[in-house]
């Protein structure tokens, strides 16, 4: 729930900005028409249907032998949401920190609605009888997601330690008997399909124009973007 009500704050303040809202469309767009992300998500979906098969087995495995320590499956299933608050602070403090942040707000707004229908959807049971969303992985979406976009906006150096915690996470939902593999798999596929297709987006966006307007006696520097 607390991850709908951003969804919902996020989808407030887009629908009052046109240009985020154009922003998110291409975004969008972009993500589903890109060759590159198509093969990922072909690929994801191929993935998803052989773990199918096995979800069962997995999850007996992974029940009956330790899938992991127990305090790197705490660290991991909090990494879910942990990983993206830190990514706001570092976004928040960065230089041309307003393009940055609306990639990310328009990736994650993105991220959570095709979850959260997916999940809704589906409808399918978890591995614990807890309730019907257990399709995609959530908090795996939501950690490779981060991790994508750490990857576009400051590279590998930062993106592959997130894709590995990334990776944790995902493996915790099951250790935690929250998620079968086949739900953390699409749910990894899903987080990295939108931050490249929205990463694209962002990457194109034109730099900022500096100019020098007069006011009075004086000279007033501004600094925008193209919309």
């Amino acid at each position: 729930m607390r991850y709908i009500s951003i969804i919902l704050i996020l989808s407030s303040l887009l629908a009052g900005q046109s240009s985020s809202t154009v922003y998110f469309k291409d975004e969008l767009t972009e993500t589903v028409s890109n060759s590159t992300n198509q093969w990922l998500l072909i690929g994801g979906m191929i993935g998803t249907g052989i773990a199918y098969k096995y979800d069962d087995a997995f999850n007996d495995y992974a029940q009956n032998n330790e899938l992991m320590p127990h305090q790197m499956a705490v660290f991991g299933d909090h990494w879910g949401i942990g990983g993206q608050l830190l990514l706001w602070g570092v976004l928040a403090t960065s230089e041309h920190k307003n393009e940055k942040l609306r990639y990310a707000s328009t990736a994650f707004v993105a991220n959570g609605l095709l979850t959260y229908g997916l999940k809704f959807g589906v409808g399918r049971n978890r591995p614990n009888g807890k309730n019907k969303r257990s399709f995609p992985s959530g908090h795996t979406s939501n950690s490779f997601l981060t991790a994508t976009i750490a990857q576009e906006i400051y590279g590998s150096k930062i993106g592959i330690p997130a894709y590995i915690l990334a990776g944790v996470t995902g493996l915790s939902r099951i250790h935690d008997n929250e998620h079968y593999l086949s739900d953390v798999i699409f749910g990894a596929v899903l987080g990295m399909a939108v931050g490249r297709g929205f990463g694209q987006i962002y990457k194109q966006s034109p730099s900022p124009v500096v100019g020098v307007i007069p006011q009075g006696q004086q000279l007033q520097v501004y600094l925008t973007w193209p919309l």
